[in-house]
């Protein structure tokens, strides 16, 4: 079967609803890790962030079938930083539909965000990944980032804080 080439850029408006709905379809599989019941609150502040409801720039990956991935940065210094020190990028939703996992689709979306965490002159770039998203933990080991030995309880669920010094 031939590679389907994605094309990574920022969203336009109205993907934005189809970008969450890639999204909650993404982290579906994680439902098991959380209470019984708060799995509607997690994908209404999934659709939320991907829907730019607290800031961001929403970056789509795209074939021809439509998004096929999507991530979330936040520049240095915006409200969404929050759990990260002034001057560090972050991203808080990377998600790829089950078809696209395992092909590098992640680590493009990850490479495109570096890109704009560079221009915009961050210090560190860094994530907060639930302790039990292995995939997630694995592509950004692939990519530079390491534990930094900071972690913080989110909606029951520990965190912990991966970073990539530019």
């Amino acid at each position: 079967m031939e590679k389907e080439q994605h094309q990574v850029r920022h969203a336009y408006l109205e993907e934005y609803e189809g970008a969450s709905l890639v999204a909650i379809e993404a982290y579906q599989c994680l439902e098991f890790i959380y209470p019984p019941g708060l799995w509607p609150s997690i994908q209404k502040m999934i659709s939320d962030a991907t829907q730019l409801k607290v800031g961001g720039e929403l970056l789509v990956a795209v074939t021809g079938e439509g998004i096929s991935g999507l991530v979330v940065y936040h520049a240095p210094g915006s409200d969404e930083n929050r759990y990260f020190p002034p001057g560090w990028a972050s991203v808080t939703i990377l998600a790829v539909i089950p078809k696209y996992r395992r092909t590098g689709l992640g680590s493009k979306l990850l490479h495109a965000c570096l890109d704009i965490a560079i221009s915009d002159k961050a210090q560190v770039f860094a994530a907060l990944l639930n302790s039990r998203m292995v995939g997630a933990k694995k592509v950004f080991d692939k990519n530079g980032f390491s534990e930094s030995g900071y972690s913080k309880i989110i909606s029951g669920q520990q965190y912990e804080r991966y970073s990539l010094i530019l």
